[in-house]
């Protein structure tokens, strides 16, 4: 049916289309009918997996298009419109191949068709009642508008309706109809042959979607901004300098920042700010941060704002301060230094409720296993057999976060391709964790998305390497993509966690 850039695994379908109906012409037998279904089951189960990959490739079109209308605007409306050209021409199709099976008496039990050998139906619908013309007009007319958003012919996109345009036996002209839906056809092929068009059709509009997003992105995946503060501590005493970092965290790297702090400027050095008060006076504070920078695609100024910050000065007492946070983290061990002025550390007596604490001298370990918070409560013998409690202090429980999976230490960009041959595993880990924790990755799923082709999808069940996915990896060339979702990790914490991250590289 198509011209132009054809796949491997299109060449090769055609090809066996052609066989198999080179064989008909010999003998109708069971085994050849039994082909055409094993042909058109590969066929179905092809344009399903690609439905799926460019429902995948649409998602990250539109969150670059959330983050950068001004530029992906045209592209992803180009890309939608592609998307329902390529849908309507699909459904079409599957309407015209139901009606087809519905007519001539549906399906047996194992799938296949009732009357798949029969040699009429195919040349009267088609032929005689020109429902093959129809069709041919449609596929034309989508192969054309398909092409037009990316300046490209409908043979360049794959999608150009070629066939001898004289018949080699009757030395007559022959129109597509007759070429494809001739007397003789029994209607599995011409179910067959549908499927096909189906897959032509999908893979076309691939090709245009993919080269749009490419056009766009460079391939990329979009970046994110937040504006974001961090306390060196919330809890200070009288004459202390309060301390905080205000920043903006951003995947493309360091941009020039404007900061304010409740309407004051500060300055900023290689995107951070540093926002310093001095503490004189007890009581609770709050302050807002606002981070502004000029978007490098569009031009246009943004600004972001930090959620409100709270911290409170009090008086000199028992200090309890986390050595990592004011969090307690479940399944790891949490130190926490213990201090009071004017009482040496081992008179200390530390508890904590909603968990455990071991340690001596002012140095603990706390751990947790779950519930919302846990209060450490510090207690000295200030006088003699008499016990008093000097002070407490909250902490938030939290889940350790999930790690992030990365390929050649990468979540998304490229990755040389020896690089890429010499990876063995998928790697999970903590990004800016302060604790050691590891974690394994158990399971996952790759699709090896090549130039042209319909994209391999594997399954790990134990976190390793196929042999299938390393012979994959070996024949990748520049520019095709690997990519990773529906990953579960195992951490040393006994959690077992499935992640929503997606792992997306392209060969370098």
């Amino acid at each position: 049916m198509a011209g132009g850039k054809e796949t491997p695994r299109q060449k090769m379908i055609g090809i066996m289309y052609l066989v198999l109906m080179a064989m008909l012409a010999l003998n109708v037998s069971n085994t050849v009918l039994d082909a055409f279904k094993t042909v058109r089951d590969g066929l179905e189960q092809g344009n399903k997996n690609m439905t799926g990959r460019l429902d995948f490739i649409m998602n990250l079109f539109k969150n670059y298009y959330d983050n950068a209308p001004k530029k992906a605007e045209v592209n992803y409306t180009k890309a939608k419109k592609a998307q329902e050209i390529g849908t309507n021409l699909v459904k079409e199709i599957e309407t015209i191949k139901q009606q087809l099976i519905k007519q001539t008496g549906g399906l047996v039990e194992n799938g296949d068709l009732k009357s798949r050998d029969d040699l009429g139906v195919s040349y009267k619908e088609f032929v005689e009642e020109k429902k093959g013309d129809a069709l041919q007009k449609k596929i034309e007319e989508a192969g054309k508008q398909l092409g037009a958003l990316i300046n490209e012919s409908p043979k360049s996109i794959g999608l150009e309706l070629e066939w001898p345009k004289i018949n080699p036996d009757s030395k007559k002209k022959q129109t597509w109809s007759e070429y494809n839906f001739g007397e003789g056809k029994p209607l599995t092929s011409t179910i067959t042959l549908l499927s096909k068009f189906q897959n032509d059709a999908k893979n076309a509009e691939a090709y245009v979607i993919s080269k749009l997003y490419q056009e766009t992105t460079g391939g990329g995946i979009v970046d994110s901004y937040k504006a974001v503060a961090v306390a060196k501590s919330n809890y200070v005493l009288a004459g202390q300098t309060y301390q905080a970092d205000v920043f903006l965290t951003a995947s493309i790297g360091s941009i020039p920042i404007q900061v304010s702090v409740n309407g004051s400027s500060l300055a900023s050095e290689n995107g951070v700010a540093q926002y310093k008060t001095t503490t004189t006076k007890e009581g609770i504070y709050k302050w807002t941060g606002t981070v502004s920078f000029k978007d490098p695609e569009s031009g246009v100024v943004k600004t972001f704002t930090t959620d409100p910050i709270e911290y409170q000065v009090a008086k000199p007492s028992a200090v309890v301060s986390p050595d990592k946070m004011n969090v307690f983290y479940m399944g790891v061990d949490n130190p926490v230094s213990v201090s009071a002025p004017g009482i040496p550390k081992e008179k200390l007596k530390v508890n904590v409720t909603g968990g455990t604490i071991i340690g001596v001298n002012g140095n603990y370990i706390v751990k947790v296993s779950g519930g919302k918070e846990a209060t450490v409560t510090v207690s000295a013998e200030i006088e003699k057999g008499k016990n008093t409690i000097l002070g407490a202090s909250t902490f938030r429980i939290k889940r350790v976060p999930d790690p992030v999976p990365t390929f050649a230490g990468r979540v998304s960009g490229r990755v040389s391709l020896a690089q890429a041959k010499s990876i063995t595993q998928l790697e999970a880990e903590l990004k800016d964790f302060d604790f050691n924790l590891k974690f394994r990755v158990t399971r996952f799923t790759v699709i090896f998305s090549k130039y042209r082709q319909d994209p391999l999808i594997f399954q790990s069940n134990d976190g390793s390497f196929t042999s299938d996915m390393k012979r994959i990896i070996g024949t990748l060339a520049p520019g095709d993509q690997i990519i990773f979702q529906n990953i579960t990790v195992k951490g040393e914490d006994n959690t077992t966690r499935d992640l929503d991250n997606v792992v997306s590289v392209s060969m370098n």
